[in-house]
């Protein structure tokens, strides 16, 4: 069942509050980001856009990198991109909010996401909006999630987000961009039962199944014993989660294929 963009924004706006206390795998992936830059950015970007800012787990490490003043930022939800700038002191007139699907870009020289573009319905089209807004040959630098990404409850409920695999990932961004560093990382946290796991997705604005029915108290106690009877060991229960990290070069005219 498909996501809509509503739905989207009004699970994160609720989740806005318990997000940075019960994220996991998010903060990681924007150190790792941080990593990335480091080793490929190899010029003074002027105008830097983070794509899905959200409470500004990167935003903090960008800070440390680059001046207020060269930032702008981007997120479906108003608010949280209007109180993220104010919290990392980056001027409200470079807020950029609303849907990257469709929001006017204008130029900028580095473009990064952390842990946002999994949401997106048609990210090769955002993947070319991104190449006309960035300079020749600068970096797009971003974290997604792969295809083993929350596959316990995939497999428990039937539906969820549809997850990408590096391969499909590179085939989309090719036209425009250069690969020049791609990797993903497998990781299985344990809770210490599926109850617990559905209170961290909805801490963390994360979607279960797309299913737009209301979750009673049978259906999420037919969930529980289904959960633990497929993944269930020594008393626990696993999740797993599946992040790719990517740096990307914008190609120039000849290079493209």
């Amino acid at each position: 069942m498909k996501i809509t963009k509503e739905e989207i924004k009004q699970r994160f706006r609720r989740s806005e509050a318990t997000y940075d206390a019960n994220v996991i795998i998010q903060r990681r992936a924007a150190r790792q980001l941080a990593f990335l830059l480091s080793a490929h950015l190899d010029y003074v970007p002027g105008r830097v856009l983070e794509i899905g800012c959200g409470t500004g787990l990167l935003t903090g490490i960008l800070r440390q990198m680059f001046p207020p003043g060269a930032m702008y930022l981007n997120d479906l939800v108003e608010e949280t991109c209007l109180r993220t700038a104010a919290r990392h002191s980056i001027p409200a007139a470079h807020c950029l909010p609303g849907d990257i699907e469709t929001l006017p870009l204008p130029p900028f020289d580095l473009v990064t996401s952390s842990s946002t573009f999994q949401w997106l319905e048609d990210p090769g089209a955002t993947f070319e909006r991104v190449a006309r807004s960035l300079c020749p040959g600068g970096l797009f630098v971003f974290s997604t999630f792969g295809r083993y990404n929350l596959r316990e409850i995939r497999l428990t409920t039937g539906g969820g987000l549809e997850y990408r695999s590096q391969d499909e990932l590179i085939g989309l961004l090719d036209p425009r961009f250069r690969v020049i560093e791609i990797h993903e990382d497998i990781r299985v946290v344990e809770f210490p039962d599926p109850l617990a796991i559905l209170q961290h997705l909805k801490r963390t604005g994360s979607n279960v199944s797309g299913d737009r029915s209301v979750w009673t108290r049978r259906r999420v106690r037919a969930f529980i014993d289904e959960y633990n009877g497929r993944f269930a060991l020594d008393g626990k229960v696993t999740l797993t989660f599946h992040p790719i990290y990517l740096a990307c070069r914008r190609r120039s005219r000849r290079e493209r294929p």
